[in-house]
């Protein structure tokens, strides 16, 4: 009977033996599949790097206006005795344009020199006494002669005022008063602009701004005319306009046939080449870490960052100091998905930049 109740046991010994060896021999095979790293890859695009050169090319929309304006009007106000130009007249530098109470003035003026030379023959001839008069009646009197002369020298400047004259040359582009009207103190009596010379403004986004400088030459035309007028630029705002984002640029325009008319708009062209045998790229290649800037480069089939010393920027590209050379290949898309050491499933390659682009 004990034989028997043994043979069961023993059994199921070796069954358990066999599964135990079994297991373990399916551990050792699985090990190396577990062991190996997978191999992450990354579809991209590939660009091979050239010189070019990097140069600032811009296009903006600008309004034409003169480059002195003058809203000119009476000091004093009163009767408009004449008027000596018309509309659209083209005047000098101090020319007359009208007299304003002008007579009135001028009385005051000659009734203030009388007062004046009589208080002065009164000095004249208490000097003459000695110590026959006090000193304070000598003192009186040359107060009086002060006081006299000052309002001798008003008189002649509300005379000198009652005519209204052009501050520069220019063109009469408003006016707003007839012969024998009156007009009130301070009231706007005419427009003077300057058309020889004319001023554009016009509002350049922040990042073309940061490429421009005073002094730059610019090309401007407009469908009034086929000319193209150059300019230089002249003032570039500090801080953007709050509303739009953008900054105001300025540029002064010889208009010698004065073809530019306040109120137009007008195109300008900005060009100017920054540097030759240039590295450019878009700035949108680059990729921010916490430790700098950088970019991928294809070396073979693997992906391997490469930091790069950023230089002066122009417009949406930027030129490239150092950390890439000529011939080095940089992904371009799918760079933003890639780490160091990373495998590249090439999609297309091609060869930057002609006009801020890759050629495939």
């Amino acid at each position: 009977m004990r034989p028997s109740a043994s043979l069961p046991l023993l059994v199921l010994l070796t069954l358990v033996g066999c599964g135990q060896a079994d297991a373990e021999v399916a551990s050792e095979e699985a090990e190396p599949t577990r062991a190996a790293a997978p191999v992450t890859e990354v579809r991209v695009e590939l660009a091979r790097l050239e010189t070019g050169v990097a140069e600032i090319d811009i296009q903006v929309p600008a309004e034409v206006s003169g480059a002195r304006e003058a809203l000119l009007a009476s000091a004093t106000g009163g009767f408009v005795e004449r008027v000596y130009v018309q509309e659209g007249e083209a005047v000098k530098s101090g020319q007359a344009l009208a007299n304003i109470d002008q007579r009135s003035a001028l009385a005051r003026r000659d009734q203030a020199q009388a007062q004046a030379e009589l208080a002065q023959a009164e000095v004249g001839r208490l000097e003459t006494m000695g110590d026959l008069i006090s000193p304070q009646q000598l003192d009186q009197a040359r107060t009086q002669l002060q006081l006299a002369q000052s309002s001798y020298e008003l008189a002649k400047i509300a005379a000198e005022r009652a005519v209204v004259r052009a501050p520069f040359a220019g063109v009469v582009s408003q006016l707003s008063l007839e012969q024998g009207e009156v007009v009130g103190p301070g009231s706007p009596v005419a427009r003077l602009v300057e058309l020889d010379r004319v001023e554009l403004s016009m509002s350049v986004a922040d990042r073309d701004v940061v490429g421009l400088r005073e002094g730059m030459a610019v090309s401007v035309r407009t469908d009034a005319t086929s000319h193209t007028f150059s300019g230089t630029l002249m003032a570039i705002s500090p801080a953007a306009d709050l509303q739009t984002r953008s900054f105001l640029v300025k540029a002064l325009v010889e208009n010698p046939d004065r073809a530019l008319l306040p109120g137009m708009i007008a195109r300008v062209s900005l060009h100017e080449t920054l540097q030759d045998n240039a590295l450019v790229i878009p700035q949108d290649w680059m990729v921010t870490r916490m430790d700098g800037l950088g970019v991928f480069v294809a070396e073979g089939e693997i992906a391997r960052w490469r930091p790069v010393q950023p230089g002066r920027v122009v417009g949406d590209q930027v030129v490239i100091d150092s950390g890439i050379s000529a011939g080095d290949t940089l992904v371009i898309t799918g760079h933003r998905s890639l780490m160091d050491g990373d495998r590249l499933l090439v999609a297309r390659s091609g060869v930057c930049c002609t006009a801020g682009r890759v050629t495939f």
